[in-house]
C-alpha cells in the first residue's frame, strides 16, 4: 500500500525553501547596498583629495604670479624701460590666467579675498599707463594696500585647507627684535609710516 506525504511536511519545507531565498534576496540586497556605499565614499574620497592638491597648486600659481606682477610694476616704475613694461604685460596676463583658475575651485570667502587682490594689483598696473581709476599719483598708496589683499588672500587659502588661519606679522613686528639694529629699524620704520601730503 502506498505511503502518502504528509501536506504539513510539504509546506513545511516549502516555508523554510521561501524563508532561505528571502534570506539570500536581504544578503544580497544588504551587500550591493554596503558595496555602493563603500565605492562612492571611495570615490567622493579621491575627488576631495583631488580637489585639495590642485587647490594648492593652483594657490601657488595664482600667489607666484600675483606677487611677479607686484615686483614687475615697482621695477618699471622705478626703470620706466620698455623692457620693464614688456615685463609688467607678461606679469599682468599669467596673474590673470591664474585668476580664472583659481575661481573654479575657491570658495565665496577666497574669491572675495583674490578678487580684491587682484583688482588692486590691476589698478597698481594701469597707474604706470595712466589709466587707472585713481590715477598714478596712488602708486605709493596702493601697494601696502596690495600686500594687505596678499594676507587676507592667503588666510582665506589656508582657512580652506583646513589650516590655522592667519599667520599675520603683528602690526609692531620687528625682524631685528633682540640685535643692535633694533632701534634703527623701529626709528626707520616710524620715518616710513609718517603720513605724507594729501594726494
Amino acid at each position: 500500500m502506498a505511503v502518502l506525504a504528509s501536506p504539513i511536511a510539504t509546506d513545511s519545507s516549502y516555508t523554510t525553501a521561501v524563508f532561505g531565498l528571502v534570506g539570500v534576496l536581504i544578503g544580497a540586497v544588504v551587500a550591493g547596498g554596503v558595496s555602493l556605499f563603500t565605492a562612492k565614499e571611495t570615490r567622493e574620497a579621491a575627488e576631495r583629495a583631488w580637489v585639495r592638491d590642485n587647490r594648492r597648486e593652483i594657490y601657488d600659481r595664482f600667489l607666484t604670479c600675483a606677487q611677479t606682477l607686484l615686483i614687475a610694476c615697482e621695477n618699471a616704475r622705478k626703470s620706466g624701460t620698455e623692457g620693464a613694461e614688456a615685463s609688467v604685460e607678461s606679469a599682468d596676463i599669467k596673474l590673470w590666467e591664474a585668476y580664472g583658475v583659481l575661481l573654479t575651485v575657491a570658495d565665496s570667502a577666497l574669491a572675495d579675498a583674490a578678487r580684491t587682490y587682484a583688482y588692486r594689483l590691476w589698478e597698481l598696473r594701469e597707474s604706470l599707463r595712466s589709466k587707472s581709476v585713481m590715477g598714478p599719483d596712488y602708486f605709493d598708496r596702493v601697494t601696502p594696500l596690495i600686500r594687505d589683499g596678499r594676507h587676507d588672500t592667503i588666510d582665506a587659502m589656508r582657512a580652506e585647507l583646513g589650516l590655522e588661519k592667519t599667520i599675520w606679522p603683528a602690526r609692531d613686528y620687528n625682524p631685528f627684535d633682540g640685535t643692535d639694529l633694533q632701534g634703527d629699524y623701529e626709528q626707520g620704520l616710524k620715518n616710513r609710516l609718517r603720513p605724507g601730503p594729501a594726494l
